[in-house]
């Protein structure tokens, strides 16, 4: 497993409020990229969430030794969160959006709460994306990300992170072929850049773009 990720700050806001971050131990990985919303402390929030996950992680797997099966990654990943949850809001405000992803043995198990997504990348460059985000604008969770990026309730986010209510992820589960390809990106990069800005971001991530409004941020991740 090879990774890059790139975070770069949009231009109506004063801090970044996206945070991501990777981690690869033998042959498993694990992915997190958290989008803060626009209330106080958010930004801090989908940082300190970020490293908790992946601080978790080493211990979690110590304890559950080598999980193969969809159902207990599920398994671990609530039990991640649910231990994670009361500690980061001890300390933290507002509200934010994640997905997390885990892969091992050819399977790659997420959990999510709201728009951030996760997609394959073609090889011809452009993104099949695998997660529906929960907004508004998709509540029949029938809609394709260009179709929802033309809309503008698609900033109306169902379901986040927050302190009053226990984490409750949806879950996908995806088998992963050789040498495949993912990307894991906060909405910034789904919805505000075109498929061609996406693709040229891909093949180049450490090139120039004109920043758009929203925080874009991603994890280019390869098998």
């Amino acid at each position: 497993m090879r990774y890059i990720t790139r975070s770069v700050i949009g231009r109506t806001r004063k801090a970044n409020h996206d945070y991501a971050g990777a981690l690869c131990i033998g042959g498993r990985g694990l992915c997190v990229i958290t989008d803060g919303t626009s209330k106080p402390g958010s930004g801090q929030l989908a940082e300190c969430f970020v490293k908790g996950v992946l601080a978790a992680y080493p211990k979690h797997m110590d304890r559950w030794g080598d999980i193969t099966e969809h159902e207990e990654v599920e398994q671990l990943l609530c039990s991640v969160l649910a231990e994670l949850h009361p500690t980061l809001f001890a300390d933290q405000t507002g509200t934010m959006c994640y997905l997390i992803g885990f892969v091992a043995h050819g399977k790659l198990t997420l959990a999510y709460e709201g728009d951030c997504s996760c997609g394959v990348v073609t090889s011809g460059g452009t993104i099949e994306w695998i997660t529906p985000p929960h907004c508004k604008a998709n509540w029949k969770r029938d809609r394709s990300h260009r179709e929802l990026a033309q809309d503008p309730a698609r900033n109306w986010v169902t379901r986040c992170l927050k302190a009053n209510r226990a984490p409750d992820p949806d879950f996908v589960f995806h088998p992963l072929a050789v040498g495949e390809r993912l990307v894991f990106v906060t909405d910034g990069f789904w919805a505000e850049l075109t498929e061609a800005q996406q693709s040229s971001l891909l093949a180049a991530p450490d090139s120039d773009f004109i920043a758009v409004e929203d925080d874009v941020t991603w994890i280019d991740v390869q098998f």
